[in-house]
């Protein structure tokens, strides 16, 4: 059980993270509204991760959410900005996935 809670806060973290990352490409670095939410989704992701933290050592936690991180963006880069999914692209997205795998020691 403790797996779905820590891994629910990692996801829900990564998702916010993500999605204010987008607000604040769109917003050109100009538009202030998009700015804002931005911002504020990046503040709301510290809910999360104190819980994932409570459940994880720091440097399993930090692997596993960096590993998440770089495949959801690079997922994200080729769905909804239409980036390329080029070959380098895929193989850090090959070794991101094997450094979760490698790193697997969450508590």
């Amino acid at each position: 059980m403790k797996f779905v809670f820590l891994y629910s806060a990692i996801g829900l973290g990564i998702l916010l993270t993500t999605a204010a990352d987008v607000f604040l490409k769109r917003s050109n670095g100009t538009n202030v509204q998009l700015i804002a939410i931005g911002l504020s989704l990046y503040a709301l992701v510290a809910l999360p991760v104190a819980f994932a933290f409570r459940l994880s050592t720091f440097g399993g936690l930090f692997l596993v959410w960096e590993g998440l991180y770089i495949s959801g963006g690079l997922l994200t880069a080729s769905i909804v900005f239409g980036e390329p999914l080029t070959t380098r692209r895929a193989l850090a997205l090959l070794l991101a996935i094997l450094a979760l795998v490698l790193s697997y020691d969450i508590h």
